[in-house]
């Protein structure tokens, strides 16, 4: 069997499934593969739930990627049919880590019934920010605490409680109560960080917030101007982190979700609008930019 798949290694302890009771969820796939249950063949279908006594038919060259068991990802790569109730083993229990987290998200997304997909983001992703209140008129975002930002015109916003259309963005080498180093007026409740671009060196820490203008905000938070080279690097790695197949649409998707977590706000969405360029006519791909604009401010 282990000449048949290529596993997708997750990071975290992982446990073997003792039952053969498995669910198995269709990620993606290549090829004119099909489905037989119940002694009915059709089609094979992205998100589609298949039972342990499935059975996958694939023609030469083409290749099938399922989830199982919310948990576990495995490629077939050959042709052939293949019994699903034979991957019970590769059917392993993992935590902890952002690509498992990937992995339960995409299932809960394609096997809901209700609700707006890739609105609960946050509900799989490992670093969310803590939740506050300020005491004075301006509320940040928690999504905000901190980001790491390489390029692009991303926004740094905040809302009002207070009736104002004029506002001050605060930037800091430190976050000990030193004095601003860079001060502007803005008369929106975002701000592009591309703006403030040329006041910053890649590869330092900064540290910014916002208030209403002529009040003050002790509400400080992380901007880490990250080197190009080392954005690269970390994005190697995130596509070298699946052994499975994805098309590039999937691995847009995959990537953004990823790159949310670990805070690359900017470089997240452009991969979520690559995933929604390249699979224009799927519900998750294109909800979840829409979320994720409306969360950030991006108009």
């Amino acid at each position: 069997m282990k000449k048949l798949i290529f596993i997708f290694c997750l990071f975290g302890a992982a446990i073997p499934s003792l039952s053969q009771d498995n669910s198995f969820l269709l990620y993606s796939f290549k090829g004119n593969v099909t489905v037989v249950e119940n002694k009915i063949e059709s089609a094979a279908k992205v998100g589609r739930i298949l039972t342990s006594n499935a059975t996958l038919k694939l023609p030469t060259g083409a290749v099938a990627t399922l989830i199982c068991n919310e948990s576990a990802m495995f490629t077939i790569t050959k042709k052939g049919s293949f019994a699903l109730n034979q991957f019970g083993d590769s059917c392993m229990v993992k935590g902890g880590s952002v690509s498992s987290n990937y992995v339960k998200y995409v299932w809960a997304q394609m096997t809901k019934s209700s609700g707006s997909p890739g609105s609960n983001r946050k509900a799989f992703m490992n670093n969310v920010g803590a939740v506050t209140r300020s005491v004075n008129n301006i509320w940040i975002d928690p999504r905000l605490d901190t980001m790491n930002y390489v390029s692009g015109d991303f926004p740094l916003s905040w809302k009002s409680y207070a009736e104002a259309e004029d506002f001050e963005f605060f930037l800091y080498k430190s976050n000990d109560g030193s004095p601003a180093f860079y001060k502007t007026s803005v008369d929106k409740l975002k701000i592009p960080i591309s703006k403030i671009a040329g006041q910053m060196s890649q590869g330092n820490t900064y540290y910014w917030t916002a208030a209403v203008k002529g009040e003050e905000n002790e509400e400080i938070k992380t901007l880490n101007y990250v080197t190009k080279e080392t954005y690269e690097t970390l994005l190697k790695e995130i596509k070298a982190a699946v052994g499975a197949y994805e098309s590039e649409a999937e691995q847009a998707y995959r990537i953004a979700f990823m790159l949310e977590d670990l805070h690359y706000l900017s470089q997240a969405y452009d991969h979520y609008v690559k995933a929604a360029k390249l699979a224009p006519t799927n519900p998750l791909y294109r909800s979840t930019l829409m979320s994720f604009k409306k969360d950030y401010e991006i108009k």
